[in-house]
């Protein structure tokens, strides 16, 4: 029998693989946007899932729709996340949503460790712990040390597939510690440097607005989203918030303010996420009509011409 996990794209989202990778599960993993979420699940639907004697999904809030579907047919799926958009799902059979876990913010991948020690005690071990706590810093931003972000450039850098194979190798280990070799640590330094150069161009092209009667500044960043916008909301404390727009995917919102809900503020066009840190999609919609308003007079082709 077969594990599926569907899970998301980011560090909090594949570290739910390297767990269950380490328990020696045949497993097949769906990682995915949050954009994603009702198309895959909707061909799931379509499919015959009694192949997967488990099936668990990480850090992706769930649709009501997706609920009633899973109720409707009766599917033994066990979802865990930390997204406060979700929570109005905690109610429902098998769902672990939880925002905090021991008086601080949580991630989905420790709700999900939290789950899988009890079910498999190889996994209580102190260099597994230690990652985790890695990924959970890093997906909050409550940072004790930078090897969170270090981890994060590392993943950024040799991509998925690699970065999995990588840190199940290392959790394999008998340390307490997961450890960066010498060469990953004279990278990290030198992208570290080239993260503060991007940082500082980012804020000198920042714009400013009013944005549903929000104080915003706006930027355009393709990288390292979280870091420039958590550098910018934390330079500019009269900005109720940063709207960083990544043209090519998706746009992201930042505060520093505990006062301020970026997941509400997110709503408005159609995302969500947490109170400091959130999310909506940029579609081909409008990008085309970024095209249109730029060029004027322009008509669309089909693939064919």
């Amino acid at each position: 029998m077969k594990t599926l996990l569907i899970t998301h794209t980011d560090l909090d989202g594949i570290s739910p693989i390297i767990l269950l990778n380490l328990i020696n599960t045949n497993l097949e993993f769906k990682s995915i946007d949050i954009n994603d979420v009702t198309d895959t699940f909707n061909e799931l639907f379509e499919t015959d899932l009694s192949i997967y004697d488990k099936i668990y999904v990480t850090d992706l809030t769930l649709t009501e729709d997706i609920y009633n579907k899973i109720k409707e047919k009766k599917l033994n799926i066990l979802v865990f996340d930390h997204h406060e958009t979700h929570l109005f799902a905690k109610d429902y059979q098998n769902i672990t949503i939880k925002i905090e876990l021991n008086k601080r913010p949580t991630c989905g991948t420790e709700l999900f460790y939290e789950y899988l020690k009890n079910e498999y005690p190889e996994l209580n071990k102190p260099i597994i712990k230690h990652y985790v706590e890695q990924v959970r810093q890093l997906d909050t931003f409550t940072f004790e040390s930078e090897l969170p972000r270090h981890i994060e450039m590392i993943r950024e850098t040799i991509g998925r597939t690699d970065f999995i194979k990588s840190i199940t190798k290392r959790l394999k280990k008998d340390k307490n510690e997961v450890e960066l070799t010498t060469f990953e640590k004279r990278f990290v330094k030198l992208k570290a440097e080239e993260l503060q150069r991007y940082i500082q161009k980012k804020d000198q092209k920042m714009l400013r607005f009013e944005i549903k009667n929000k104080k915003c500044g706006v930027v355009f960043s393709e990288n390292n989203k979280s870091e420039v916008g958590n550098y910018l909301a934390n330079k500019y404390p009269e900005l109720d918030l940063i709207i960083l727009i990544d043209a090519s995917s998706r746009i992201s919102y930042r505060t520093c303010k505990d006062d301020i809900h970026v997941d509400e503020f997110a709503g408005y066009f159609g995302g969500g996420g947490h109170q400091k840190a959130s999310g909506s999609s940029f579609d081909d919609a409008i990008r085309t009509k970024i095209i249109e308003m730029y060029f004027k007079d322009i008509k669309c082709l089909d693939e064919n011409n």
